[in-house]
């Protein structure tokens, strides 16, 4: 494995454009510290402290793609209320461009509500999460503006990552417009499903993680996983061209039609701080780096080089250049050390 191939990828992250499409939300932390159980019911108290947005769902697909020096264009709806204002706010300030972020009045913006809480000086846990989730209708109207918003990026961009938190936007008729889009573009289409990943026919790659792929293979053990002829049989079944599971601290595994089976190890330490979010680290690596012209096998790896810098870190998070620099630098060093 040489390194310098996955550090000029890296630096070739900046010249390339993705469309980032699919359920844009917004993730916020209320952050307090625990003293005391509760009277009223076996709860603990927390005293709050202070309340931190950040990009999720797509939106955090995007922030990973601008974090990286990549230039994402956001294809979504979101609602006509402040938790809008305030994704869009976030959105802007990490350069990612929103043009055609669409707001409806009929629609809400979906939310990840986390509270965190530990002692006063202690590192601060979830003790308990809050989703408001809003459907998209496919209205006639907003479809058609969906759509002219599709055509325009897919056009002008390096790749497509569509991410898909089953809220609407990819719904089957648009996501097959997407594709076939991408397919008459020749533009790679990167999805990350959570479980619609059948629907998803003709994409390059999807990036699950095992529970999902497990769920869209129809298998019931883990180690069907590892066996690799049976493997590649059920990805071909998909319709998908390849998949990249990734299995935690197991590492990943890719195969397909465009990559032999190849199981990945994992980069840094296997002690994850936090992996929320790092679904969406993967693919978006993922995307810039099809964008670059890597392998499937490449872009695992880099995605693989990302993602462990991502779950050292608390909450909603992204990677820089410099820290995959490093720990490309660093991973690969120490395996010829111990070579």
């Amino acid at each position: 494995m040489n390194p310098q191939r996955y550090l000029d990828l890296l630096g070739q992250f900046r010249s390339r454009r993705i469309g980032v499409i699919g359920d844009f939300l917004l993730d916020q932390y209320i952050i307090g510290h625990s003293a005391r159980v509760s009277r009223e019911a076996p709860i603990v108290v927390v005293d709050y402290q202070d309340t931190v947005y950040h990009p999720g769902g797509a939106a955090n697909a995007a922030q990973n793609v601008t974090a990286l020096g990549g230039s994402a264009h956001a294809v979504g709806v979101v609602g006509d209320d402040r938790e809008a204002d305030a994704l869009l706010r976030l959105l802007d300030a990490r350069g990612v461009n929103v043009t055609r972020l669409m707001r409806d009045g009929a629609a809400a913006t979906s939310t990840k509500l986390r509270i965190l809480a530990g002692e006063m000086n202690a590192q601060k846990q979830q003790v308990a999460r809050v989703d408001r989730s809003h459907r998209l209708a496919p209205v006639a109207a907003l479809t058609a503006r969906l759509r002219e918003a599709i055509d325009d990026t897919v056009s002008s961009s390096d790749a497509v990552l569509m991410a898909d938190y089953g809220l609407g936007v990819l719904g089957s008729d648009i996501a097959s417009h997407v594709l076939a889009r991408c397919a008459a573009e020749r533009v790679p289409s990167v999805v990350d499903s959570r479980h619609r990943l059948r629907e998803f026919r003709g994409a390059t790659v999807a990036t699950p993680n095992e529970v999902e792929a497990m769920e869209a293979l129809g298998l019931r053990h883990e180690a069907e996983l590892t066996d690799e002829r049976s493997f590649a049989g059920r990805v071909t079944e998909t319709g998908i061209r390849n998949l990249i599971v990734t299995r935690g601290s197991k590492g990943m595994v890719v195969c397909g039609a465009d990559a032999a089976y190849t199981s990945i190890g994992i980069a840094g330490s296997n002690e994850a701080t936090d992996v929320t979010g790092a679904g969406d680290t993967v693919s978006a690596v993922v995307a810039l780096s099809l964008a670059c012209g890597a392998t499937l096998e490449e872009a695992a790896r880099m995605a693989t080089f990302a993602a462990s810098v991502v779950v050292m870190k608390r909450g909603t998070a992204t990677a820089s250049p410099e820290e995959v620099r490093g720990m490309i630098e660093g991973t690969l060093a120490g395996k010829e050390a111990r070579a």
